[in-house]
C-alpha cells in the first residue's frame, strides 16, 4: 500500500516492496508472482478495508429513518477526514489503482466488483435516511470521491471539517 501510495503505479515493483517491508529480496515475489498478482492484492487489501470502514459509518441503520441527516453528514465527514489524514498513503494507492484500472481490464474488473458493492451499502445507507433516497448511491459515492479528491490533491482548497459537515447536509438533506 505505502509503495503504491507513495512512488505510484510504476514505483510498486516486487524489489521496491521488498525494500520497504525490510525483507529479503525475492520475499513479495514468492507470495505473488507476477505484478499483476501484486497488484491484485493491494486492491484486495484496499477492497476490505474500504468495505469495513463503510460498514462501521453504517452501523446502526438498518431500518429507514433510524439515522439523522446530521449523523450521516458526520459520518460522511469523518471518513473523507480519515482517507486525506492519517490514511493519505492509502487514497493515493486508491487513486493509483484506478488509474491502472483505466489500462488493465484484470484491475477494472476486480475494482467493478468493489464498485457494486459500495453502492449496494451506500443505497442500503442512505435508504435508511429516508425512502428513495437509496436511488442517489451513485452520485453520493461520487460525491464522496470528488471531495477525497480535493482534500487530497488541493491543499489550498481544502475545506474544514465544519465546511465538510454543512455541505454534506446541504446535498444529504435534499435527498429525502
Amino acid at each position: 500500500m505505502e509503495v503504491l501510495g507513495e512512488k505510484g503505479g510504476a514505483g510498486l515493483t516486487h524489489r521496491a516492496v521488498d525494500r520497504h517491508a525490510g525483507l529479503p529480496e525475492g520475499s513479495t515475489s514468492n507470495h505473488f508472482r507476477t505484478r499483476g498478482a501484486l497488484i491484485g492484492a493491494v486492491c484486495q487489501f484496499l477492497t476490505e478495508h474500504d468495505l469495513a470502514q463503510l460498514e462501521r459509518a453504517s452501523q446502526g441503520t438498518s431500518q429507514a429513518g433510524s439515522v439523522s441527516v446530521e449523523d450521516a453528514a458526520d459520518r460522511l465527514a469523518a471518513i473523507i477526514e480519515t482517507w486525506t489524514g492519517q490514511e493519505a498513503v492509502f487514497t493515493a494507492a486508491r487513486l493509483e489503482l484506478f488509474l491502472i484500472a483505466h489500462r488493465d481490464q484484470d484491475v477494472a474488473a476486480q475494482l467493478a466488483v468493489v464498485r457494486r458493492a459500495f453502492r449496494k451499502q451506500t443505497s442500503e445507507w442512505l435508504e435508511s435516511l429516508s425512502p428513495g433516497a437509496g436511488a442517489h448511491a451513485l452520485m453520493v459515492m461520487a460525491m464522496v470521491e470528488g471531495l477525497t479528491s480535493n482534500q487530497l490533491l488541493h491543499r489550498e482548497g481544502r475545506m474544514s471539517v465544519q465546511e465538510l459537515r454543512a455541505e454534506l447536509h446541504t446535498i444529504l438533506d435534499s435527498l429525502k
